[in-house]
């Protein structure tokens, strides 16, 4: 079995991410670490620059992740700002800045992956739905959107699935998966 360290301190990311990468026999050992993001509108370069400070950290092949989620109505927004606008404006804001205005949106992860004195990698996956009118379901504490998100082809928001639902729609899952091809033939 293929090992990869994860860097984060967002354990829903971890369940999500094991979950999904255990299926091509790699396991995932997590570490619990902070790691300084950049401000940048690119989240392929926060992949790239979190995934290089945490190769320096632990010297072992390492796995870090960036999500954000896209609303169609506001360009590139909120995007790498996804968490602090939450935290600042929570759902009611949230669903007030989208009253009257398309509620398309899409998720996207980013993966980065890096091994030590090699060059950084990443692996991008998009799901694509629609905010809801208000939260629904039980979302886990460090993924509040998912209460508010259903994905194309679904009538109920991630928050109101198992984690094995959520991985047929999920941009975390795509992302995972496509890492997990490269990363089983290297």
């Amino acid at each position: 079995m293929k090992i990869v360290y994860l860097l984060t301190s967002n354990l829903g990311k971890v369940e999500e991410i094991k979950l999904h990468l255990k299926k091509f026999g790699i396991d995932v050992l997590a570490k619990d670490m902070e790691i300084p993001e950049i401000k940048s509108e690119s989240q392929e370069d926060i992949a790239i620059e979190k995934v290089k400070f945490a190769v320096k950290k632990i010297k072992k092949p390492v796995i870090t992740e960036d999500t954000g989620i896209y609303f169609e109505a506001y360009k590139n927004f909120p995007g790498t700002n996804s968490r602090w606008l939450y935290e600042s404006i929570g759902y009611e804001g949230i669903l007030k800045l989208l009253e009257g205005k398309s509620r398309k949106a899409y998720f996207k992860t980013t993966i980065g992956f890096c091994e030590p004195d090699k060059e950084p990698k990443v692996f991008v996956g998009i799901c694509k739905g629609e905010i809801v009118n208000k939260p629904s379901g039980n979302p886990h504490p460090r993924l509040p959107y998912d209460a508010i998100f259903v994905p194309e082809g679904e009538t109920r928001t991630f928050a109101e699935m198992t984690k094995e639902e959520k991985n047929r729609y999920s941009h975390r899952a795509k992302s995972a998966e496509k890492f997990a091809e490269w990363f089983i033939k290297t």
